[in-house]
């Protein structure tokens, strides 16, 4: 399958130690399967780094990886994220690759009331269920975090584009 990696610079050979920790999946480099997701990723990076958008495009083939899916917001897609979020070592290291739906904007609001609450102690069913409602509104992506080094070389590089934005 194609996928896409949207930054301010192509990138032939992704570097793990680059990627940050609390972020949606963990620490890893992160791509989707969404064109127009990966020109949205690019043409923001860009802006932060005064740079033009770029976008590297893989061919990726997980079929030998060891890979978390996620089927939509689900109670164990909400625990996951937040668990990376707090950094939580446990999640760290253990798949080649995790796949789901990314904490956009809206979402990672959503995430982050979640989160508050949690730290406060004011979570229970019912507060967990109305958080997921919520994010059924949000608009459908997804992303893959490419966690190990077996993960990245399932990546083949194709080509790098810069984006009209």
């Amino acid at each position: 399958m194609l996928v896409y990696h949207g930054s301010y610079l192509a990138i032939p050979k992704p570097i793990l130690s680059y990627g940050r920790f609390n972020l949606d999946f963990g620490k890893g480099f992160y791509v989707t399967t969404l064109k127009e997701q990966s020109e949205k990723w690019a043409e923001r990076r860009s802006i932060l780094k005064n740079k033009k958008p770029i976008v590297s495009v893989y061919e990726f083939d997980d079929s030998e990886l060891n890979v978390l899916y996620f089927d939509g917001y689900t109670e164990e897609w909400l625990d996951f994220v937040v668990k990376n979020r707090a950094r939580d070592v446990e999640t760290l290291n253990i798949y080649d690759a995790v796949f789901g739906n990314i904490a956009d904007d809206d979402v990672a609001a959503t995430v982050d009331d979640y989160m508050s609450l949690l730290s406060k102690n004011r979570v229970n069913a019912d507060v967990k269920r109305a958080t997921l409602y919520q994010l059924t509104f949000s608009k459908p992506n997804n992303q893959y975090c490419i966690a190990s080094q077996k993960g990245i070389e399932a990546l083949n590089f194709i080509k790098s584009y810069e984006t009209e934005g």
